[in-house]
């Protein structure tokens, strides 16, 4: 499981607005609930994907997740990305 696989599972559905908590995510994938929080906390943080609901826990792909997956990013969002830092997470 990468951050990719998380990324493409949010993006993979047919609602464009899909939100999932990390509990559902890693039912799809094999890592644990645990590891899934933990990755989810570093892609939100980065911008890629954006909790939605603040009780509950869920999260959908963002557009900029959405680009980087397509390949297609801003400059100035690829910068971004290249120095974001997830141990400050």
């Amino acid at each position: 499981m990468s951050d990719l696989d998380i990324l493409e599972f949010l993006d993979g559905h047919e609602l464009d607005d899909f939100q999932a908590p990390p509990a559902t995510i890693a039912k799809n994938m094999d890592p644990t609930k645990g590891t899934v929080q933990q990755r989810v906390r570093i892609l939100n943080a980065a911008g890629l994907i954006e909790k939605k609901d603040a009780t509950g826990g869920y999260y959908c792909i963002t557009g900029v997740g959405r680009r980087y997956l397509q390949g297609e990013l801003l400059d100035e969002e690829r910068d971004r990305l290249e120095q974001f830092d997830p141990s400050n997470v």
